[in-house]
């Protein structure tokens, strides 16, 4: 490539904050985040129908989704990260079967490699994601990580698994 082509790509890509491995999201990120579903659906048997502590933040996944293609995609790649985090909290309580845990986790730490290729910085919505898996962190805390508490987190994180695939289905890559 010439340097001319190489530096009109770089404005362009620059431009978009939008490029090269991003596409992966058309063509990867809901594919593996429906096994991920699969996989949390999977791993413990029937999900709790018992009510979260913790408010699912429907207005700030509304806000993500109406954002501009590069916070939708820091949004993505922050709420992965933030339910990676969650699961490395003590699971001793837990019955789920944790071959599929891991899995599972396997494939979340996948998706934020692929999406952390798309993101230079953090979206405007960092904080009140953080402070919304802050919150979850403290009920499994309050409950000593009980079997239960596990339960509703597994049930909030299929929400948010749902919601960050809608997100990505309604994102357009850039014509090649």
């Amino acid at each position: 490539m010439d340097g001319r082509k190489f530096l009109s790509l770089f404005i362009i890509c620059s431009a978009q904050d939008f490029c090269e491995g991003c596409d992966w999201i058309q063509r990867g990120f809901r594919l593996v985040g429906g096994e991920s579903l699969s996989l949390l659906s999977d791993m413990g048997g029937d999900i709790t129908d018992d009510k979260v502590p913790v408010p699912f933040p429907k207005t700030l996944y509304r806000s993500i989704r109406n954002a501009e293609m590069d916070d939708k995609v820091k949004s993505l790649h922050e709420a992965i990260d933030q339910i990676i985090e969650l699961f490395h909290g003590n699971l001793d309580a837990v019955t789920w079967n944790m071959e599929k845990v891991e899995h599972f986790l396997t494939l979340l730490h996948r998706q934020s490699r692929e999406l952390e290729k798309c993101v230079s910085s953090a979206s405007k919505y960092e904080r009140r994601l953080d402070g919304y898996f802050r919150k979850l962190k403290n009920v499994l805390k309050q409950r000593k990580y009980d079997a239960h508490s596990w339960e509703l987190i597994r049930k909030e994180v299929k929400r948010h698994l749902q919601r960050l695939d809608l997100i990505s289905a309604a994102m357009k890559t850039p014509a090649n």
